[in-house]
C-alpha cells in the first residue's frame, strides 16, 4: 500500500495592524505631554530647620587644643521670598557684617583659607540659615564653601548656641 503524500499547505499569513497601533500610541503620548502642567512648587524642597530650644547648652569639647579647628560662622538671612537678604561672616580673623553678594563671599572665604596656618583643613565653617531660605540658595552657599577648600561645613538655624 502506497501512502499518499499530502500537499503542503501554504503557511497562514498573520499580519498585525502595526500602523494604527503606533498612531494611537503617539496620539496618547502627545496628549499627556501637552496636557501635563506641573505645579510651580514641585521643584522646590522645603527645608525645615529645627527650632531653637533655650534649654540646649553647648557641650564642652573634649578635642585637644592642637586638633581644634578655627570656627567661622556664616550667617544667611533671607527675605520673604526665600532669597538671600544678608550675608555676614564672623571668626577669629574676620568679622564682616554685610557681604554684598556670593562672589564677595567666595573671595573672602578664599582669603581666609590662604591666611590660615593649617590651610582650609584647619577651619570649620558653621552656616546659620533662616528657616525660610530657599534650598537652592543654601546649597549654593555650601558649594561656595566647598570650592574655597573648606571640608568642614556645618548647618544650624539662626540664633542656636548664642
Amino acid at each position: 500500500m502506497a501512502r499518499r503524500k499530502r500537499k503542503a499547505e501554504p503557511p497562514i499569513d498573520v499580519t498585525l495592524p502595526i500602523t494604527p497601533m503606533l498612531d494611537m500610541s503617539f496620539q496618547l503620548l502627545s496628549f499627556f505631554i501637552l496636557t501635563f502642567h506641573p505645579m510651580p512648587q514641585e521643584g522646590q524642597l522645603a527645608v525645615n530647620l529645627p527650632k531653637i530650644d533655650a534649654a540646649d547648652k553647648p557641650q564642652d569639647d573634649p578635642t585637644p587644643p592642637q586638633d581644634q579647628k578655627d570656627e567661622y560662622t556664616l550667617t544667611v538671612v533671607s527675605n520673604s521670598t526665600g532669597e538671600i537678604a544678608l550675608l555676614s561672616l564672623k571668626g577669629p580673623t574676620s568679622d564682616m557684617g554685610n557681604i554684598k553678594n556670593t562672589a564677595a563671599l567666595y573671595d573672602q572665604l578664599q582669603k581666609i583659607a590662604k591666611s590660615s596656618k593649617r590651610g582650609a583643613e584647619g577651619i570649620s565653617v558653621t552656616l546659620e540659615a533662616s528657616p525660610d531660605l530657599m534650598y537652592a540658595k543654601l546649597i549654593e552657599i555650601m558649594d561656595l564653601c566647598k570650592r574655597a577648600g573648606f571640608e568642614s561645613v556645618n548647618l544650624q538655624p539662626i540664633g542656636k548656641g548664642k
